[in-house]
């Protein structure tokens, strides 16, 4: 097949996929139906060197196809040795692929496709964003990518441009590698790279580094301590990713420089050591070359500095679910009898008995009305009523009762105002968590005001530099242009001296040019016309009506003669001898070529003066405007050292806060639970003593000994 130049633009593979049985190759594509935009047409997700579709063929199964916009040297071979090796890979990241060298045709010719199995799957930027605060699920992720580079490592491979766009996240959590354009593998080993890779996620030495297996350490080590650093502080995102940023934390700017970057900064003076100890490890990488870089050595576990809020139980399961497992019941206490108490109850009786026999002789000695017998009477069942209170109050078994029921009142007093300080903490919780958030929103907003304010100041003074810079650069260019001017204006004045010098050898004679003889030669020869350097072309000016055009013979003064005799034909005679001996004169190795080197100098040196003279006060200017642009950038660099100084207190002081609070919270629950199991034990213990009471003590000093 012929090497194709030039490739089609993304709005012509457009144009083409709108006839799919047309423009395919492949029988089962011809079948397909492009993904459409709003418009109806196909829809064309392009990148730097292709564009690519989505497309769904008649029985249903679903491809991308990339359509290249540009020549990629050795494209099909190295296609087709990145296939042979995948092949024998049995990881899940991989994705199926089939290169088809003239599998679309545009305008009547055949460009390659890449036919590419269909991933249902999302970016990794939008899966980070739906899952900020998810700690288990970010660092999961960051396993996940962690074995995919020692896949790729085992397997002697590199991908070549790891990066956020060519990182998928399928349902269950799985990576999916794509676009496998600058991939190496052993096969291609000694050819160049066709990429540089996102400058976003690459080391600044990628540029010099050579096409092998360790073309993606860099990119390894960035992006895992990217997924590791949000997954341990969310709030990371929101202060160092730009919205819509092509990049995770870190970008190129913070790579060229570490010493300015206040991204760096913020991240390797990060409270939480893993993730500072990483930046460092990374800032460290980022100037060394790729050749050196290790290979990346995940985490076993990420240590953020917070309590825990589910201590174990004695059973071994956490406490919030312990309240919510049922637990087998104790066996209930013995039932506790009311005792015989023989003396207690004899004098209870013989107390009692008094008492009535007492207020029976007063009211058969005392004459009293009835309302004095009512009275008297009462007052005596109240005597002994009292009187069996006061026998009652010295049982055991009531005393020991009536503990228990003040300690089980008290402890339900405890639980319920446990219950009622936890409620008021976690409410704390959530207001402290909503305060927690909305800052680190503000932060990342202060931030990004500031970025943008400290973008425009910068692009403001370099235009204000280039507009003070350019018209002594003007002014430099035009005294070199007339120097040049001057230099090429005397070497022409050189040559046409020269040629004229030349062309006067040679002397018009009779018979020496086909027609022009004795008398035509006398001719010329009265207007001065004797060489070639007497003339210097030959013109025709028109005659009037029904005349002939009259020749006309321009002279090396520009004045125009007419000789007589000297008619069109003898006049291109002429005009040829002339042109002859002037291109022999222009190919004679005398010719000068270039000033004579005094002249040349004294030309120069007359410029020279002046080009130094604007020279130093442009360097003086560009100067000056470097000390100033160096200023403003340390100026800028302090502004968001004290910002992302201050975001940083503030994130430190609302762990702590947030620490002791859901430590309070953890100990009150605790408290709350220990209480509610004191409260049911007390209250089992008082069921205990249910035949302990005052009637049942009463009947036996009534009665005699009664059934429990």
């Amino acid at each position: 097949m012929t090497a194709v130049t030039r490739f089609p633009t993304g709005g012509q593979y457009v144009d083409a996929l709108q006839n799919p049985r047309l423009c395919f190759r492949d029988p089962e594509l011809q079948t397909a139906r492009p993904q459409a935009d709003s418009l109806g047409r196909p829809k064309a997700i392009s990148g730097n060197f292709a564009s690519v579709f989505s497309v769904t063929t008649a029985a249903g199964q679903r491809y991308a196809i990339k359509c290249f916009t540009r020549n990629i040297p050795d494209q099909e071979k190295r296609y087709r040795a990145v296939s042979d090796h995948l092949r024998r890979l049995p990881h899940r990241w991989k994705i199926g692929f089939d290169y088809q060298p003239a599998g679309i045709m545009v305008a009547g010719q055949t460009y390659p496709i890449l036919r590419m199995e269909w991933v249902e799957a999302v970016g990794l930027i939008r899966w980070i964003e739906d899952h900020l605060g998810d700690r288990d699920a970010l660092f999961t992720l960051a396993g996940h990518f962690a074995d995919l580079t020692n896949d790729l490592a085992r397997a002697g491979i590199a991908h070549g441009d790891l990066q956020h766009g060519n990182l998928l996240v399928a349902s269950d959590g799985a990576l999916k590698l794509v676009d496998y354009d600058g991939m190496y593998v052993p096969a291609l080993a000694g050819m160049a790279a066709t990429e540089h890779g996102h400058r976003h996620y690459q080391s600044p030495g990628r540029a010099n580094a050579g096409f092998g297996p360790d073309l993606d350490r860099f990119s390894n080590w960035l992006i895992y301590f990217s997924l590791v650093a949000i997954s341990a502080d969310a709030t990371l995102w929101h202060t160092l990713h730009e919205p819509g940023g092509e990049h995770l934390l870190l970008t190129d700017a913070d790579f060229a420089d570490i010493s300015t970057s206040t991204r760096m900064a913020a991240l390797m003076r990060h409270h939480v050591e893993d993730i500072s100890q990483l930046a460092t490890q990374v800032a460290d990488l980022a100037t060394r070359p790729l050749s050196a870089l290790p290979n990346l050595v995940p985490l076993q576990e990420i240590n953020v500095p917070a309590p825990s809020t589910q201590a174990p139980t004695q059973t071994g399961l956490p406490q919030w679910m312990s309240s919510h497992v049922q637990k087998a019941s104790p066996p209930p206490p013995a039932l506790v009898p009311l005792g015989d108490h023989h003396q207690l109850v004899r004098w209870t009786r013989i107390t009692i008995l008094g008492l009535w026999i007492a207020t029976a002789l007063t009211l058969m000695v005392v004459a009293a009305t009835d309302m004095v017998a009512g009275a008297t009477t009462l007052l005596g069942l109240a005597l002994a009523l009292l009187a069996s209170r006061a026998f009652y109050a010295f049982l055991p078994e009531h005393k020991v009762r009536k503990t228990i029921a003040d300690q089980h009142h008290q402890a339900h007093r405890q639980t319920a105002l446990a219950a009622k300080t936890t409620a008021i903490l976690e409410k704390e919780r959530d207001r402290r968590q909503g305060d927690d958030a909305r800052h680190a929103q503000a932060d990342a907003q202060s931030m990004q005001a500031l970025r943008q304010r400290q973008r425009h100041e910068l692009d403001a003074f370099d235009r204000a530099t280039t507009t003070q810079v350019s018209p002594l650069n003007a002014l430099i260019v035009s005294v070199s242009a007339k120097q040049r001017e001057e230099i090429n204006e005397a070497l022409a004045l050189l040559q046409q001296q020269y040629v004229t010098t030349y062309l006067k050898r040679f002397v018009l004679r009779s018979g020496l040019i086909t027609g022009i003889g004795e008398g035509t030669v006398a001719s010329l020869r009265a207007h001065g016309i004797t060489t070639p350097a007497d003339f210097r072309d030959v013109v025709y000016t028109a005659g009037g009506y029904g005349q002939r055009s009259e020749v006309h013979i321009v002279l090396t003064s520009g004045r125009s003669v007419h000789v007589h005799g000297v008619g069109e034909t003898r006049a291109v005679a002429l005009r040829e001898w002339r042109r002859a001996h002037l291109d022999r004169a222009l190919r004679q190795p005398e010719l000068p070529i270039a000033l004579p080197q005094t002249m040349l100098q004294q030309i120069e040196a007359r410029y020279a003066t002046e080009r130094q003279r604007v020279e130093a006060q442009r360097e003086a200017l560009q100067r000056d405007r470097t000390s100033h642009r160096t200023a403003l950038t340390q100026k800028h660099t302090q502004e968001m050292k004290q910002l992302t100084d201050t975001h940083n207190r503030r994130v430190q002081s609302a762990t702590v806060a947030a620490q002791d609070i859901i430590r309070r919270i953890s100990e009150e629950r605790t408290r709350h639970q220990a209480l509610i199991r004191k409260e049911q034990d007390l209250l089992r213990e008082l069921q205990a003593y249910r035949h302990v009471s005052y009637g049942r003590f009463m009947r036996r000093v009534l009665f005699g000994k009664v059934r429990a």
